[in-house]
């Protein structure tokens, strides 16, 4: 059995936060992690895309569970509305046995 993917949609301030939580793991338990949101973002967020509007990254759910405990690691007052966000989303993906589910096209990531 293949694992759950969600889909997060982040803007590209809330992704460079997530990114700067992950940097203070140990690199050999994120490296991967920050690398395919790396790739996510550069091809979301070309030139024209405006950095506020959020785009969709897709997760696996280990990932997500460790990008939220980077997050809680930062001070509560920069993440609070990010991991309100990431809660909401993630709630009403896993409520809802019919909401999007991340296609075959990301299966590869």
């Amino acid at each position: 059995m293949s694992a759950r993917m969600l889909v997060i949609h982040l803007s590209l301030q809330e992704g460079n936060l997530l990114l700067e939580a992950l940097a203070e793991l140990p690199f050999k338990s994120v490296f991967e992690l920050i690398g395919k949101l790396n790739q996510q973002a550069n091809e979301l967020f070309a030139p024209g895309i405006a950095p506020q509007e959020r785009q969709r990254f897709v997760f696996v759910e280990a990932e997500l569970s460790l990008a939220i405990k980077a997050l809680g690691n930062l001070p509560y007052h920069r993440v609070h509305a990010l991991l309100s966000g990431l809660h909401q989303q993630i709630q009403a993906q896993l409520s809802n046995p019919h909401s999007f589910a991340a296609s075959q096209e990301y299966a590869g990531l």
